[in-house]
């Protein structure tokens, strides 16, 4: 397995009262496939999607990377996610004083050898093409949605997480967009949240999450 967890727990206080945003999962990701994390609002899927990402650090539980703990230190954590993982979250995080194409190769690796050619790929099946030097405050919120998506992909991660790629798209755009995560999943692990079940048409294996736990 590519990820897996035992037991994986987030739970946090609301006044006297505790919230299990994330209770006692067990989730199993091979290196291969499109994996869906759907259930409604407030269910804890996004908080899963954190957690597997080693964005935010368990309360409990235990979560493996190729089978060896995530690193304790932050130095090791973020090592592993710049070297192995792409995020493509809700809030676009682009750097406003760099242009599209600038943006999108802060994602590149300088090791990886065929980086400008997957960047190439990247821009032309995303149709951004025409925007490369133009500046992050031209762009609509779908326009630097797909900006994200490039930058996320360009080091060629072996595992992505994305949380509701297609929420600022049009229609046409946003089935795109998951046409070619689907493309993707078949060389890399693609852990896709999301609320729309048609972006999960494909996807081989779903898991529901309700209050924090997968639904049997």
């Amino acid at each position: 397995m590519l990820i897996h967890t035992k037991n994986l727990s987030l739970y946090y206080q609301d006044g006297q009262r505790t919230i299990h945003a994330v209770d006692k999962l067990n989730l199993n990701l091979p290196e291969r496939g499109l994996y869906g994390i759907i259930g409604p609002s407030g269910s804890g899927k996004t908080s899963v999607l954190y957690l597997l990402a080693g964005l935010r650090r368990q309360t409990d539980g235990e979560i493996f990377y190729e089978d060896a703990p995530y690193p304790s230190s932050i130095v090791g954590l973020n090592n592993l996610r710049r070297k192995e993982m792409g995020f493509v979250f809700q809030s676009h995080f682009l750097i406003e004083y760099l242009n599209v194409l600038e943006n999108i190769l802060v994602g590149a690796d300088d090791t990886y050898a065929a980086s400008d050619e997957r960047i190439d790929y990247l821009i032309q099946e995303l149709g951004i093409s025409d925007l490369v030097d133009r500046n992050i405050d031209q762009l609509s919120g779908g326009q630097r949605q797909l900006v994200t998506i490039a930058r996320a992909l360009a080091n060629n991660p072996k595992v992505i997480f994305v949380d509701e790629p297609t929420s600022s798209l049009d229609h046409v755009t946003g089935k795109k967009v998951i046409q070619l995560l689907e493309k993707i999943s078949k060389q890399a692990c693609v852990v896709l949240v999301t609320h729309d079940e048609t972006n999960l048409v494909h996807a081989d294996h779903v898991f529901s999450i309700w209050d924090g736990r997968v639904k049997a």
